[in-house]
């Protein structure tokens, strides 16, 4: 199970990824609805910045899938580094 470590990291990586950028496909399939039902991080953004005309908020959320982002892989870079830096 140790070794399985860095594939774990890897698919939560590019799951997240997916998540967060998969606008195209929701908008198609659902147009975002019924209601806010298949909203994700990319929609909730784009329909605040560009719908709603609500800058910031659309800018807040796109920092924080940013942060979401960079919490996942900033941990695995570390750890790379340290085992590239010691062995």
């Amino acid at each position: 199970i140790p070794q399985l470590g860095p594939v774990f990291v890897s698919a939560v990586v590019i799951l997240a990824h997916m998540a967060i950028k998969s606008y195209g496909l929701v908008i198609a399939l659902t147009n975002g609805g019924p209601g806010a039902s298949t909203w994700l991080p990319s929609v909730f953004m784009y329909q605040y910045t560009f719908t709603r005309n609500e800058m910031s908020v659309g800018a807040a959320s796109a920092v924080l899938m940013l942060a979401a982002i960079g919490l996942v892989v900033l941990p695995y870079l570390l750890s790379e580094m340290r085992k590239a830096k010691h062995g």
